[in-house]
């Protein structure tokens, strides 16, 4: 999975990273040898032949509902491909098997190579690493799926080891290398039929995100155009296998868009149709999709309803890629793609699991999301397009994951159903009614929330908020009153320790309460503040009344108008008193003090928040 602008964009940073570390924190290792049926390198000869066709006209009926085996036979460390060091266990059988009962009719199967390339041996692939894939390719034709195999994080600039780089230095070396690897791959499964579908690469750029360079792709492009011709050349099924390639990034807009994306020609094709298939990838819009910093966890018209019935925060709600954007991505890709003869697989997609994200309501969250996969694989059914879901194994908070590839059991049956309907039935809106009860509202559980003050100077003597990633609450520094300076003379800044004490409040019920950091000089620090604020771990609401506000500065009492009362990028409540950045924040008449900052208020409706 990774990252389309915006940050998904970091995208296969963010997809391999992100991705990389949810698998890594979530499942335990399996067996390197992998487990089920087979026990030959890849499937039995009747499995892998057959007189079936896959026909330019049947594609996207036969291809289906798509499932992603991520996180697996592209994970690696230290530039060696290695299925289970990311946390989930070996590829089985087992699996392959669970994904056709669920319903899905393909599985991508996402391969890295790496240094299991031999340079100084004619770029010879790792025998043993080879047969792997090919015993993987075989647990997929013993359940009857379509599968889809890649070059996948050789061509990241993220990893170490990446070698197939549209920017690299030295494009006959890559382009060399990029042949040897394919002829390899492709005569290997020269007798396995249609059904087996070769991938050029994954999310091919420069890995920096901005409109493609021109250079750059011109060489994506002619990387497409060796991987058809190898391949071709190969003979067998090779000669009429269906081929599947991708523009910039695997970007929607930058491959339809008119920024340099070329399709390759297919002059030795014996299928006596086209064979070629556009590979695009889809996480719009990635702040609902992949981003996890921000609270936007409800997205599209079920979103809205969630708000509108649960009286939640319209903030929440995804702000752009809607229903129509979908729609128009999916529209696009059918009338400069499909409609010309050319199948359109939409190679990932998919949102993470935000349902901790409110307390609350944890089941509209889940099936909202159920709402959006559904949407995204139904919409691109209808535009005669395959979706193919994005799994990176990881089941959680964050996590793309649909199964526990341990039990080889459903984790996610609700988004599972909604998919497999949408596709089947050509329908955007077959998740709209799908319901989900099997989360429990927490929000009746808690009994306190807490506050904190918040402080920065002029000098950047400082405490972050509670939810800073850096600075926060889970953070060593959290409780230490911050200073910057050159403590050793070499020029730069060093984190120091102020010396000052915070105190904090613990929120049970209504009343007035007081937070505060004393036992520091700040008029000999700094002659003001750029912002001094309280901030907490307890939603905001508007039934939530904060009010007789007042900052105390060496015991003497300043009263705050108006100040600035909010949610955070959490949702939780916010309060300003000092803000010079933000232009809505009250004006203060305060004296720096020589001892203590305190900030006392009176909270009313506490128990709509805290019960």
């Amino acid at each position: 999975m990774k990252k389309l602008r915006k940050l998904l964009s970091i995208a296969c940073s963010l997809s391999l990273l992100t991705g990389m570390a949810a698998g890594m924190s979530g499942c335990s290792s399996g067996s390197q040898e992998g487990s089920g049926d087979s026990g030959s390198s890849g499937a039995s000869d009747t499995a892998k032949k057959s007189d079936d066709v896959i026909s330019l006209a049947s594609i996207a009926d036969t291809l289906g509902a798509g499932w992603n085996y991520g996180n697996t036979m592209e994970a690696n460390s230290g530039g060696t491909p290695d299925e289970t060091v990311w946390g989930n266990p070996a590829v089985s059988q087992e699996m392959m098997n669970a994904v056709a009962g669920a319903g899905f009719k393909t599985v991508r199967v996402p391969v890295s190579y790496l240094d299991r390339i031999d340079d100084a041996n004619g770029y010879k692939v790792d025998e043993e690493w080879l047969s792997r894939v090919e015993e993987v390719v075989g647990y997929a034709y013993n359940a009857g799926l379509n599968v889809i195999i890649n070059v996948h994080g050789d061509g990241y600039n993220s990893i170490y080891g990446g070698w197939l780089l549209c920017n690299g230095s030295d494009q006959d070396y890559i382009k060399e290398k990029y042949a040897a690897l394919w002829k390899q791959i492709a005569e290997r499964f020269s007798d396995y039929d249609e059904h087996l579908i070769f991938e050029s690469m994954n999310e091919e750029f420069d890995g920096e995100y901005h409109d493609p360079v021109r250079e750059y792709y011109e060489n994506i492009n002619a990387y497409n155009q060796i991987f058809v011709d190898t391949v071709r050349a190969a003979g067998g099924d090779n000669t009429h296998r269906w081929l599947m390639m991708p523009g910039w990034n695997t970007d929607i807009n930058y491959t339809v868009g008119d920024y340099g994306f070329e399709m390759p020609e297919d002059n030795d094709n014996t299928a006596g149709e086209g064979r070629m298939i556009l590979s695009v990838h889809c996480y719009d819009p990635w702040d609902y999709c992949g981003e996890e910093g921000k609270k936007t966890f409800l997205w599209g018209k079920k979103g809205e309803e969630i708000v509108e019935v649960n009286k939640a925060s319209p903030k929440w709600c995804a702000s752009w890629g809607k229903e129509d954007h979908i729609e128009g991505q999916m529209k696009k890709l059918k009338d400069n793609f499909v409609d010309k003869g050319i199948p359109v697989i939409i190679g990932e997609y998919g949102c993470i699991d935000k349902t901790d994200a409110n307390a609350g309501i944890p089941n509209q969250i889940a099936e909202n999301r159920v709402y959006y996969d559904a949407f995204l694989a139904g919409t691109a059914a209808k535009n005669g397009i395959t979706p193919v879901y994005w799994d990176n194994g990881y089941n959680g908070q964050y996590g793309f994951g649909l199964f526990n590839r341990n039990t080889v059991e459903q984790t996610q049956p609700e988004i599972i159903e909604g998919i497999v309907k949408a596709v089947a039935d050509k329908n955007p809106e077959a998740g709209l009614d799908i319901k989900v009860k099997r989360y429990t509202s927490s929000s009746s559980k808690r009994t306190s929330g807490n506050m904190y003050i918040g402080i920065q100077t002029k000098v950047y003597t400082f405490r972050n908020a509670c939810n800073d990633g850096t600075y926060g609450v889970n953070s060593d520094y959290f409780n230490t009153l911050i200073k910057w300076e050159d403590t050793d003379g070499d020029g730069s800044d060093d984190i120091t320790d102020a010396g000052a004490v915070f105190t904090d409040a613990e929120v049970k019920e209504d009343g007035t309460y007081t937070v505060g950091v004393s036992g520091y000089d700040f008029s000999a620090d700094s002659e003001g503040l750029n912002m001094l604020f309280v901030s907490t771990d307890f939603e905001y609401s508007t039934a939530l009344r904060v009010y007789d506000v007042k900052l105390i500065c060496d015991g003497t009492e300043i009263p705050v108008d108006r100040p600035v009362v909010s949610e955070d990028s959490d949702g939780n409540l916010y309060i300003e008193l000092v803000n010079i950045y933000n232009t809505e924040a009250p004006d203060i008449e305060y004296t720096m003090p020589k001892d203590s900052f305190e900030i006392t208020m009176t909270l009313e409706g506490v128990k709509n928040v805290i019960k």
